[in-house]
C-alpha cells in the first residue's frame, strides 16, 4: 500500500492466518442485502489475478513512481529499471515517467498518461470535481487512488492518499446494530500488500478488506467439525478448535447449510463494526472495538458469534480480544444471575438464541451510549 509516498505496515487486529498466495486471489463480490441470495454460491470465486506486467499494471507502477518517487513496482516489472544510483537525483522520477509515456502505443492510454503527468506538474489547474472524475476513470483500469493537495510547504502540490492496484466491490451490507449511509467497499488487491495480509478495517474511510483465504479456512473448519472430524487448522483469530467452539459451530449450522455465507457475513460485520466506530464515533479503542464487534456478530448469528468469543477466550495472553470476551461473559452472567457462566463459559450455550441476541444488543447499545 502506498500512503503519502511511503510503504507502511498495518498493525493488524489479530494474528495472521497463513496467506496462501494472496497475489493469486482476491475477495468475492457480495450480492445480497440480507445474505440469503443463492448468488453467494459464487464465493468460491475464480481468481482475478492481474499481473503487474500487464498494461494497466505498468501504468499503475509508473503512477506510483511519479507521485511518490517509489520505484518498487517499476522494478518488479523489470529488474533495475530504476537503478539505485539514479534514485534520489532530482527529477529522476519525472524523467523515467516521460520515458514510459514514450513507450505507450495505445492512444487512449497515452492521453491518460499525459493527463497524469499534467496533474503532477500543474496541480493548480485541476478542481476537486475534476480530480474525482479522474479517480473514477482510473478505477476502470484497476487503479484505485485518491488525490490530495499538500500545502504544508506553502506551495500546493499533488500527493496520493493511497494508490492500490486492484478493484473494489460495493458492499450492499447493513450493519445489524448501526447505521452508516456512506458506501463501504471491499478492496480486492491484484498484487501483494502487507496491509492486506489478513482481514481488517483498513486505513481508509470507505474500504474494508476481507481475506477470502480466511473465510475458506473457517468454512472448512466448520464443515469438518459438523462431520465429526479432527481439526488441526486454527479458527478465526488463530485459536485451536476447542470443545466449546465445536459445540457452538454445531449449534450454529444445524443441517450443514449456508456455512460459507454466514462466515462471510461474520467477517464483514466484524470489520464493519470497527469501520463505523472509526468513521462515525472517532473511536479506536481496541477493547471497545472488539467488544462491540463480538456483540454485533453474536446478534447476527448467536452461536457462530459465540464460537468467535470462545476463540478469543482461548488466547494465552491477556489482550483486547480476550478482555472483550471476558467483559461480554461478565455482562451475560450479571443479566442472567448465573455465576456458572464465568466459571465455565460453555454454560452460555444453554441460553436461547433470541435471549442471547437481546443481551448482545443491550450491551452494544449501552457501550454506544457511553461514547456519545
Amino acid at each position: 500500500m502506498i500512503i503519502k509516498g511511503f510503504s507502511v505496515l498495518t498493525v493488524l487486529k489479530r494474528p495472521a492466518v497463513a496467506f496462501m498466495l494472496l497475489s493469486l486471489l482476491c475477495a468475492g463480490t457480495l450480492y445480497s442485502q440480507d445474505f440469503s441470495s443463492n448468488e453467494w454460491s459464487h464465493l468460491d470465486y475464480e481468481s482475478e489475478y492481474t499481473n503487474i506486467r500487464s498494461v494497466n499494471g505498468k501504468f499503475y507502477a509508473y503512477i506510483v513512481l511519479l507521485f511518490n518517487e517509489n520505484p518498487h513496482f517499476v522494478n518488479l516489472i523489470q529488474r533495475d529499471s530504476i537503478p539505485l544510483r539514479v534514485i534520489g537525483k532530482e527529477g529522476f522520477h519525472v524523467r523515467a515517467y516521460k520515458s514510459y509515456m514514450g513507450s505507450v502505443r495505445d492512444r487512449e492510454l497515452r492521453s491518460f498518461s499525459e493527463l497524469m503527468l499534467k496533474i503532477y506538474l500543474e496541480p493548480g489547474k485541476f478542481t476537486a470535481v475534476q480530480l474525482r472524475a479522474i479517480e473514477k476513470r482510473l478505477i476502470k483500469r484497476n487503479i484505485i487512488l485518491r488525490f490530495s493537495r499538500d500545502r504544508s510547504s506553502g506551495i500546493s502540490y499533488m500527493t496520493l492518499d493511497y494508490c492500490i492496484f486492484g478493484s473494489r466491490v460495493l458492499l450492499p451490507v447493513r450493519h445489524p446494530l448501526m447505521t452508516m449511509n456512506e458506501p463501504i467497499y471491499n478492496i480486492r488487491p491484484f498484487i501483494y500488500y502487507d496491509e492486506f495480509s489478513t482481514s481488517n478495517s483498513t486505513f481508509y474511510y470507505d474500504m474494508i478488506y476481507i481475506n477470502p483465504v480466511e473465510v475458506r479456512n473457517d468454512t472448512a473448519i466448520a464443515r469438518k467439525v459438523i462431520a465429526g472430524g479432527n481439526v488441526d487448522s486454527l479458527f478465526f483469530v488463530g485459536s485451536r478448535v476447542t470443545p466449546e467452539i465445536r459445540k457452538s459451530l454445531n449449534m450454529a449450522f444445524k443441517g450443514n447449510l449456508g456455512i460459507q455465507n454466514e462466515i462471510w457475513k461474520m467477517f464483514i460485520i466484524h470489520e464493519l463494526t470497527h469501520k463505523i466506530l472509526n468513521n462515525k464515533y472517532n473511536n479506536y479503542d481496541q477493547v471497545i472495538g472488539e467488544e462491540l464487534s463480538l456483540c454485533s456478530t453474536i446478534y447476527a448469528n448467536p452461536y457462530l458469534g459465540l464460537a468467535v468469543m470462545f476463540s478469543y477466550l482461548n488466547y494465552n495472553a491477556i489482550n483486547p480480544h480476550r478482555i472483550a470476551a471476558m467483559n461480554y461473559l461478565k455482562y451475560i452472567s450479571e443479566k442472567t444471575g448465573d455465576s456458572k457462566i464465568l466459571e465455565r463459559p460453555v454454560h452460555i450455550l444453554e441460553i436461547s438464541g433470541p435471549l442471547i441476541k437481546k443481551y448482545s444488543r443491550d450491551l452494544f447499545n449501552a457501550n454506544i451510549r457511553l461514547m456519545r
